[in-house]
């Protein structure tokens, strides 16, 4: 009887050790992020002496890219933005006048190297560090700035909303409001 119980065990457990593996491995966190940021910049005003000049919103698109490095709990960022007035602008600034060469397009690449990563309390990710920026290619005035990513989701996918906040100073150009967008593809670490 001990002989037939010892043989039983013998073949279960390495079957139960293998499929409780795989059932890890397939709820890892995904070690590489991508998606496209598609927002709006809040309004902004400045004043200079008297004058008071409204700016915005700016509609900010474009594809960004995260990855994991390991356990570490670091990662890298970068996101290529075009930003643009928005069509809200054109009309209650405007005047309605929808001249492409009015909407004051520009570029921003935003990365940064060795971000701090931290799991949120619903198993998302949040991610710290200080992002270098450009404008259309050289060096912005809003470079270094602090940012927080926060990549969330929900049952079904479980990786599927981003968010960018940036702080001060490249919250006078972005503003403070989260900037969000989509999670499109994730790949687990093999």
């Amino acid at each position: 009887m001990k002989s037939k119980a010892f043989e039983w065990a013998a073949r279960i457990i390495p079957v139960l050790v293998l499929a409780s593996i795989a059932a890890l491995a397939q709820n890892a966190t995904p070690r590489r992020f991508s998606g496209v940021i598609n927002a709006y910049s809040p309004q902004t005003s400045t004043t200079t002496g008297t004058t008071i000049t409204t700016t915005g919103p700016y509609e900010v698109r474009g594809p960004w890219a995260l990855k994991l490095k390991g356990d570490s709990g670091k990662a890298d960022f970068s996101a290529a933005l075009n930003m643009e007035l928005s069509d809200g602008w054109v009309i209650t600034e405007n005047n309605s006048n929808f001249d492409p060469n009015a909407r004051g397009a520009h570029t921003h690449h935003v990365t940064f190297t060795d971000g701090d990563v931290t799991t949120t309390s619903t198993g998302g990710l949040l991610i710290t560090g200080t992002a270098t920026i450009t404008l259309n290619g050289n060096s912005a005035p809003i470079s270094p700035s602090p940012l927080t990513i926060e990549i969330s989701g929900g049952t079904d996918v479980e990786f599927s909303n981003i968010t960018l906040t940036f702080g001060s100073p490249g919250s006078k150009h972005f503003g403070t409001e989260p900037l969000p967008g989509v999670v499109g593809f994730v790949k687990k670490q093999r």
